[in-house]
């Protein structure tokens, strides 16, 4: 009788396995767990970051997966921990915002010992070297990330527009690619329509230093009218926000910035904020569709996959007004949208598909597709 009921339990774990697929890892005793995808990421109450992982966990809510979040700082000892303490509680997957190239090979390598799949997001590997090994690792899936370049340039361009001439540049970590990428964009612009760099100051994560940093710049150079924040999740803005600010300079100064903050409507009505790059926390999102499709056993690419995306831009308070209405206040991506962008629910999907959909991503995509 007992072989009997066995017999008739895994026929009827074979069945269940049958309806599901591959979206359920069983736990022991045949109970059903959902996937677990680890996100390591600089922050978790920030505008961007929170944006972040709230739109990862309606997604796995979505699919029926579930998102443990490890906040690391933007420190690279922190990360590899994060990433080593998350594969150890379980996670099917891991993706991070890795804050170097440098930090690539030693997460790298976890996931290749643990044998799970890894990928970057908001980030791009700039080292060949580096970027030669992280792809010829057999779990490390890809990343996406923005033109960064392109970024910078787009911003540097509408400071010239402005009318600006003389313009220093706020940066986050040095060595970071992202960074890297938008100052080297900056200064492209800068160099073709006329305006003088200054100054820079990098390593500007929050307010504090970033007023700090703008007060000095202020009284070094008299006819300073642009600021370039380069990033950050909003405390680097708001800081340098403040300081012109306090100089009474508010309409004199053009500041652009990269990672839209909850104010970017008043800040543009304002003219505390001459225009601005973000809506970007799709990013990760896309990421989270590779890795989702890797673990539900339908692999978009035997080998690491690079998508590119741009970010929305915002000069006007009518294209904040817009950009809130259909990309903060909804998810710019729907259940049924993000089910057919999983080979599970949509067999004929594929990477070309996904890069389609990251390529089209702007306001107006989103505007047409939700209308």
């Amino acid at each position: 009788m007992r072989t009997k009921n066995k017999l008739a339990t895994a026929l009827a774990l074979i069945l269940l396995i049958g309806v599901l697929g591959a979206n359920v890892v069983f736990a022991e005793g045949g109970q059903e767990k959902p996937y677990l995808f680890g996100v390591s990421i600089w922050a978790d109450s920030d505008p961007l970051s929170k944006k972040v992982i709230s739109n990862l966990r309606y997604a796995a809510d979505v699919l029926g997966a579930k998102v443990e979040v490890a906040v690391d700082g933007f420190k690279p000892d922190n990360q590899v921990s994060n990433i080593e303490n998350l594969i150890a509680r379980g996670c099917d997957a891991v993706m991070i915002c890795n804050c170097t190239d440098a930090v690539v090979p030693k997460i790298v390598k976890l996931a290749e010992e643990a044998e799970v799949p890894l990928a970057l997001y908001f980030r791009m590997i700039n080292d060949p070297e580096i970027r030669k090994y992280a792809e010829s690792a057999k779990y490390f899936i890809g990343n996406v990330h923005e033109d960064e370049i392109a970024v910078g340039y787009a911003l540097g361009t509408a400071i010239a527009d402005k009318g600006r001439k003389n313009a220093v540049i706020i940066n986050y970590n040095k060595g970071d690619t992202t960074a890297g990428n938008r100052y080297e964009g900056y200064k492209k612009a800068f160099a073709e329509r006329g305006v003088k760099l200054l100054g820079e100051q990098w390593d500007i994560l929050d307010a504090e230093p970033a007023v700090n940093a703008v007060e000095s710049f202020i009284a070094a150079f008299p006819e300073l009218d642009a600021i370039a924040v380069g990033g950050g999740g909003g405390g680097p803005l708001a800081g340098t926000i403040r300081a012109v600010r306090n100089h009474n300079k508010i309409g004199q100064i053009s500041i652009t910035a990269s990672d839209f903050g909850p104010d970017i409507e008043d800040s543009l009505r304002n003219q505390e904020v001459a225009a601005m790059s973000g809506g970007h926390w799709t990013d990760p999102f896309f990421t989270f569709m590779l890795l989702y499709n890797y673990v539900d056993g339908h692999p978009l690419s035997d080998k690491p996959v690079t998508i590119t995306m741009e970010p929305i831009y915002l000069t006007s308070v009518e294209e904040a007004q817009q950009y809130t209405k259909w990309c903060m206040d909804q998810p710019p991506y729907n259940e049924e949208e993000i089910k057919n962008m999983t080979v599970r629910y949509n067999k004929d999907f594929t990477l070309a598909d996904l890069r389609e959909i990251a390529a089209a991503y702007s306001l107006e995509d989103v505007m047409e597709r939700h209308k």
